[in-house]
């Protein structure tokens, strides 16, 4: 049987300690700023901390919201277990120790995975709720609602106001700083340009480099190209822009932080990118956003507002198989150039 639920009684303490946790994925965790802001406009006076992932820390290192971080090296976690298995039990000892040095009023885990909820599990807390369906906290369970949709549910759950859905993505002075210099040193600020961001973690969302060598031939040709990505994504975008004017692309793959990123995409008129951080962070800026889905269910992460156009697979072709890596219909393929063109020159007449 579970718990009683919060009081408003509760809800008033003075200074209420309240534990978050949200490891990944980085778009997922970039969705959970939205929780984070409510929690906090609800409850101004409350000292909020956050179990996330080394990899995700950026997104949460100068929000105003937090008053401390606790980080798991959960990538790490992934690659070691097998190989070093003693370091990866220390890690994680180590990380449930962190977080239960605090007794804390609240615990709420809005990711809900056995490697999430282990740090619900422990910690110390007089109440604890869990997206999801584990046992041993109050849960909340709507799968095939919206990402934000679902949260908030927990959020409401546990007596926490109604949530929220607007993103954030603080940054610092030196991102701004280092985000304007590139953007002068390729000679964009009187220019038109887009941002093009084509890989992601998932192969199955991504849409065929050569198409953008295709979107840059389609485009005016005063347009410039912006592509973004990891280091081990430059030769092959190098390659897939070949034949295109050299003056018209600039390849910044590997060379942006996350916050210089955010940055750019906030200076940027526009941006193509397929279901990725790129997109969450596209939303947080309110930056116009042509978004390719493929795998994924655009009715479940698609950001919530009229800055961005929605292009997916043809339906006949799509079940939104959700596979990461072996999508049997490969509809990510079927959109084709001038779908995307057409989109882009919707967003670019309202710019």
């Amino acid at each position: 049987m579970e718990k009683d639920l919060p009081t408003s009684e509760y809800l008033s303490i003075d200074r209420p300690k309240i534990l978050v946790i949200k490891q990944t994925s980085l778009g997922d965790v970039l969705h959970s700023t939205a929780q984070i802001r409510a929690i906090k406009k609800l409850l101004p006076n409350s000292y909020l901390t956050l179990v996330t992932s080394t990899t995700a820390y950026d997104i949460y290192r100068y929000s105003p919201h937090i008053d401390k971080v606790i980080l798991f090296d959960r990538y790490r976690v992934k690659q070691m277990w097998w190989r070093k298995p003693m370091w990866v039990i220390q890690h994680l000892i180590k990380t449930l120790q962190e977080v239960r040095q605090q007794n804390y009023d609240l615990a709420l885990d809005l990711q809900g995975r056995w490697k999430t909820v282990i740090f619900l599990w422990g910690a110390s807390a007089s109440q604890k709720f869990v997206k999801g369906r584990w046992w041993f906290a109050h849960r909340f369970h709507q799968p095939k609602w919206h990402a934000l949709d679902e949260m908030n549910g927990l959020l409401e759950l546990a007596g926490l106001g109604s949530g929220g859905y607007e993103t954030e993505l603080f940054t610092s002075s030196k991102d701004h700083e280092l985000a304007r210099r590139i953007i002068n040193r390729n000679g964009l600020e009187k220019r038109r340009w887009i941002v093009c961001c084509p890989t992601s973690r998932w192969p199955t969302k991504d849409w065929p480099l050569k198409n953008y060598r295709r979107l840059a031939e389609l485009l005016p040709k005063d347009i410039f190209i912006v592509l973004s990505g990891l280091a081990s994504d430059r030769h092959a975008i190098d390659a897939s822009m070949r034949g295109v004017s050299a003056s018209r692309v600039i390849n910044l793959a590997g060379e942006l932080s996350v916050g210089v990123f955010a940055e750019l995409i906030d200076q940027a008129p526009v941006i193509v990118t397929m279901d990725s951080f790129a997109l969450h962070v596209a939303a947080a800026k309110h930056r116009p956003t042509v978004a390719l889905f493929g795998p994924t269910d655009e009715r479940r992460v698609a950001p919530n507002d009229h800055s961005t156009i929605i292009v997916r697979a043809p339906e006949a072709n799509c079940n939104r198989c959700y596979r990461r890596r072996s999508c049997r219909n490969k509809c990510i393929e079927k959109i084709s150039p001038e779908q995307v063109i057409d989109a882009l020159f919707q967003v670019l007449a309202g710019t």
